[in-house]
């Protein structure tokens, strides 16, 4: 094998014999076989011949003596001025303590603040700051960069992260100027190792060819080497595929910017629009916000579509705007008196909540409600559904949006004054009339001052083209409804004992009223519904007047089972026959 595969140093014995030597080889067939393998390999250099570079770090880079002993040029570093100008004398007596004069610290506060920029505050540190500055050491050094720091925040991290990389990409150059034949970034470590296991493989063939022509047996390598080579050969070519997906996509992020209409992340590693925003998921990977896009993705598909108002009549006529929603809020209300009429309280055994009282239930049932609805409007794939169905489009109706606009709030400023109002007057109305007719009046007054808002649109004066949502005209309807059917005059004020204070319903509702009327003929707050109001409260009239003539009575409720009633109700066991009779009686009644 060695004289198959001679050493380095053998190939350059014979290379550097002379020309008698060489003719005495060419006399022996086995000598000019070595000859021809060694001259065919790469010929071998010694460590001592192979140049070596030393960082050598200053302050202020000079040119060198002998232009001719240096080969490139030293870089010229230019530290400009702070952020803010010149540092006033007191702040650097105070930084410094008075160690420094005030040229002198703000020349070390140019270097420092320049190492931070550049990114070369953690490679060279505060403490080389040059031959002029070396009385300054490095407590006193940091006392200048925490003054820095605080006073121009900085992303060092960053741009010690760039400067690696630049000195990386200098050096690399640097030595492949020196020796072309380096690994380096000028000429990739992957493709270098493809381009000569390529040339060695052409070279392993022409030998094999040569052997076997001189009749010499080949002896070559190991199955265990060629599993070895084959995967590392599948490594760098793997490695090259990436290197070059890189540069491709470099490229295409280059000209990507070159267009204007892309910008860099803060980590300089993707490409985004100018308006996107840039986060930092659970994995620590940065991630391009998209909520923009899909905000104006969700935001097309809820419109209409319509370009103008004119537009949208032209879709419809007059009569197939008005007709399907006045049947459908005919319909709803039928089936509210029918609910209202019919309705009997359940047992509190098929109750969920026994022990809350069925007004408590039922109020915060339609908050519920609201307050789903409510969250629905803030998840942007359920826009288009909720602009469908949810929101009233006089323009445009659906007959459904009569029902289901009364329980759909955009603004939260707007689902709390409702659900005040329907805290405030629901229970007292509740507890007055009964489930049955509370929950018939919320929804058919909602479903008519939808109808009463839909005509006036399109036969008065009225936004056409407007979304109309909220449980306005319902609260109208049952506080109309309250204030017409109650008996009470007076009102007790919420957590004072005994305190209550006078009250005429019927005044205030009146009141109400004609606030209402005086807003809506000024055209004061436009963007409230006046027509739905006045269809909920002429909803609520209408049940007042139909309960008083039918000769209302208000229902019983039945009390809840408090521990006074239960031991109220307990059976004495040690009391006579007779006793026990009586109270078995008395409880039966």
């Amino acid at each position: 094998m060695s004289l198959l595969r001679p050493s380095c140093a053998m190939a350059q014995r014979l290379c550097a014999s002379q020309a008698s030597a060489t003719a005495a080889t060419q006399r022996s067939p086995i000598l000019s076989l070595l000859r021809r393998h060694a001259t065919s390999r790469p010929q071998c250099r010694s460590f001592s011949h192979t140049p070596r570079f030393a960082a050598n770090i200053i302050d202020t880079p000079r040119s060198p003596a002998n232009p001719h002993q240096q080969k490139h040029p030293a870089r010229t570093v230019k530290i400009g001025p702070l952020p803010g100008g010149r540092v006033s004398d007191d702040i650097v007596r105070r930084i410094f303590r008075g160690r420094l004069s005030p040229a002198e610290g703000n020349n070390v506060l140019r270097i420092l603040h320049h190492r931070r920029t550049a990114g070369s505050l953690a490679d060279y540190g505060v403490d080389n700051l040059g031959a002029q500055y070396k009385h300054v050491d490095g407590a006193l050094a940091l006392k200048g960069l925490d003054w820095l720091r605080e006073k121009y925040p900085v992303d060092e991290a960053l741009a010690a992260e760039q400067w690696a990389e630049k000195e990386a990409n200098r050096i690399s150059y640097e030595l492949w100027l020196a020796d072309p034949e380096t690994e380096s970034k000028y000429k990739d470590p992957a493709r270098a190792f493809r381009d000569k296991m390529q040339k060695e493989e052409a070279e392993r063939q022409q030998q094999e060819l040569d052997d076997q022509k001189i009749g010499i047996l080949h002896v070559g390598k190991s199955q265990f080497e060629r599993n070895i080579e084959e995967k590392r050969r599948a490594r760098l070519e793997e490695a090259t595929r990436k290197a070059e997906l890189k540069e491709q996509r470099e490229k295409e992020m280059e000209a990507q910017l070159a267009t204007g209409e892309w910008v860099k992340t803060p980590s300089g590693k993707q490409l985004m629009k100018p308006h996107q925003t840039t986060y930092v998921d659970v994995f620590g990977n940065e991630q391009i916000s998209r909520r923009a896009e899909e905000r104006q993705k969700y935001e097309q598909a809820a419109v209409t579509g319509f370009q103008s108002e004119a537009e949208m009549l032209a879709q419809t006529t007059l009569a197939q705007r008005l007709y399907p929603m006045t049947a459908f809020v005919l319909f709803v209300a039928i089936l509210s008196w029918g609910f209202a009429h019919y309705y009997t309280p359940p047992s509190p055994s098929y109750r969920l909540f026994p022990d809350l009282s069925p007004t408590t239930a039922t109020i915060a049932g339609l908050a519920g409600i609201n307050f789903l609805v409510f969250c629905s409007t803030r998840v942007m794939p359920l826009w288009p559904l909720i602009t469908r169905y949810f929101m009233h489009v006089p323009g445009y109706p659906r007959a459904v949006q009569s029902v289901l606009n009364v329980f759909c709030h955009v603004q939260w400023e707007h689902f709390l004054a409702n659900m005040l109002m329907l805290g405030l007057v629901g229970p007292a109305c509740c507890d007055l009339v009964g489930r049955g007719i509370f929950a018939g009046t919320y929804v058919s007054a909602g479903a008519v001052g939808t109808l009463f808002s839909l005509y006036w649109a399109n036969l008065g004066r009225g936004a056409i083209g407007a979304h109309s949502v909220g449980a306005s005209a319902a609260i109208w309807g049952i506080a109309a409804l309250y204030c017409l059917l109650t008996d009470a005059d007076k009102v007790r004020i919420p957590f004072l004992k005994d305190a209550e204070f006078p009250f005429w319903p019927k005044m205030l509702f009146a009141a109400f009223v004609a606030s209402e009327v005086w807003t809506a003929a000024k055209g004061r707050r436009a963007t409230m519904d006046h027509a739905s109001h006045f269809g909920g409260i002429a909803v609520g009239i209408a049940v007042a007047a139909y309960l008083r003539y039918s000769g209302f009575e208000r229902p019983a409720t039945m009390p809840l089972q408090t521990k006074e009633n239960v031991q109220a109700r307990r059976v004495d066991v040690g009391a006579t026959p007779r006793e026990v009779t009586e109270e078995v009686k008395r409880i039966a009644k």
